[in-house]
This record gives C-alpha cells, sequence and structure tokens, in this order.
C-alpha cells in the first residue's frame, strides 16, 4: 500500500483526491488554517501520478508519495492526529534504527493507551519518514508522547542514529475513511 499527503492552507472540505484510492482522511491543524490529506493507495504509480494532483479552490502547501512500510491498529479512534516528519534525506542505517525504534520499542509503549488509534509508518525515496498517527482524544496524544519519552533504549540501538523527528504538527481529524491495515506490507 502506498500513500499521498498533500499539505494545504485554508478550507478544504473532506475530499480525498481522485478514484482508486483506498482510504483517505483529512486533518486540520490545531489553531490555524493549515492542514494535510492523507490518501491511501493500492501502488506506487498511482499514488506518483495522485501527489501532483492540485484541485482549485485551495492554497497547496507540498505534496508527497510514501510507501507504507507498516500499520498498527489498536482502535477505531480517530478524532485528533499527530503528524511527526523525519525530513530526508536519511542514510539506509538511520532509516532501518528508526523503523526499529517504531516497530520494536515504541509501538508496545504505546498500543495499550487507551485511545490510541492506528497508526501509519509512511517512507518516501529518499528514506524520508511520516508517522500518521490518529487518536481519540488530545490526553491520548499527551500519554502517547509521555510513554514515547519514558522508553529506554533497546539493546544494540546507537542514539546517535535516532537525532528525533524534525518537526511534530497536532491536527484535529475532520474526514477519515481509513483502509484496513494488513495491507500495509
Amino acid at each position: 500500500m502506498h500513500a499521498t499527503i498533500h499539505q494545504f492552507r485554508g478550507p478544504l472540505g473532506t475530499r480525498g483526491f481522485g478514484a482508486g484510492a483506498l482510504g483517505a482522511c483529512t486533518l486540520t491543524q490545531l489553531g490555524g488554517l493549515a492542514g494535510a490529506v492523507v490518501t491511501f493507495w493500492p501502488d506506487a504509480a498511482t499514488a506518483g501520478e495522485a501527489a501532483s494532483l492540485r484541485p482549485a479552490g485551495t492554497t497547496w502547501l507540498d505534496a508527497g508519495a510514501y510507501r507504507v512500510v507498516d500499520a498498527h491498529t489498536a482502535s477505531d479512534a480517530a478524532a485528533y492526529a499527530q503528524l511527526t516528519w523525519f525530513d530526508g534525506p536519511r542514510g539506509a542505517e538511520q532509516s532501518a534504527a528508526e523503523l526499529r525504534a517504531g516497530r520494536e520499542r515504541i509501538w508496545p509503549a504505546v498500543r495499550g493507551i487507551e485511545g490510541v488509534g492506528t497508526t501509519y509508518l509512511l517512507l518516501g525515496e529518499d528514506r524520508s519518514l511520516v508517522v500518521v498517527a490518529l487518536s481519540a482524544s488530545m490526553a491520548t496524544i499527551e500519554a502517547v508522547q509521555d510513554a514515547v519519552t519514558a522508553t529506554e533504549l533497546l539493546p544494540g540501538e546507537d542514539p546517535a542514529l535516532l537525532p528525533g523527528p524534525d518537526r511534530v504538527d497536532v491536527h484535529r481529524v475532520s474526514h477519515a475513511a481509513l483502509p484496513a491495515p494488513a495491507g500495509a506490507r
């Protein structure tokens, strides 16, 4: 499965980006007019084509296509979303370390927190990484952040390869029709 993220400023509504999408969610940043539409696609070619779309009536800031490398579901909660950005380009060793940390340390630490929804790990061609984490409330997002910062590195994890995210955006979910995470791999 693949995904696109279109960042925008201004009103958007609840539309996705074309026929053939497996699902989509529209996010509006708290305290501002910016947001993002995350749309899921069956293959890289369709995602690549969709990344170039810019429907009229909205100011588009940026768009990118990604491969869904992992997806986890704890519940169907989708009232808020946190986008955590690890900008590229990133080396193969750093990318592998970040993916391992998410899979083996961070997800096990947060999956049992009440209100955690579906989490998608999206990997760009330049090994940039975006974590799209849906939740039931702002309190859930805060509890997840606390749990993540309280985790200890696993044996073999190199802190030099895990500098942390480049930015974190918190959004309200204005629309969500998400695909089943089972198709993520």
